[in-house]
């Protein structure tokens, strides 16, 4: 009778010891998504709930950090002022362009 117990005992500790993998399993993923989530939203402009002004805000300010190293590389590269203002230039036409392809949700 004793060895029976003794066994029983163990196979419920071995359940609870499963049980306790499987929770701690789904807490892993769990914590996992919530750090894949918070990471899209920390990349904010694909979000699909966000206002549209907000987005709007967050292309600016994507685009302009992107023209403002593009200018100040291009002057490290070259020294010319002159170049500088040609990238200029060529970004106030191409720009557009590449904002309007990339980001505009209105033609999807």
């Amino acid at each position: 009778m004793s060895k029976e117990r003794a066994e029983r005992r163990r196979l419920r500790a071995l359940a609870a010891e499963q049980r306790e993998l499987q929770q701690r399993a789904a807490r892993e993923r769990a914590a996992a998504r919530v750090r894949r989530r918070s990471a899209w939203r920390r990349f904010g402009f694909r979000r699909r709930g966000a206002p549209a002004s907000a987005r709007r805000k967050e292309i600016r300010a994507m685009v302009g950090s992107l023209l403002l190293v593009v200018v100040v590389v291009s002057y490290l590269l070259t020294g010319s002022v002159l170049i500088v203002i040609g990238v200029l230039l060529v970004s106030a036409v191409v720009l557009p362009a590449l904002v309007i392809t990339l980001f505009d949700r209105s033609r999807r």
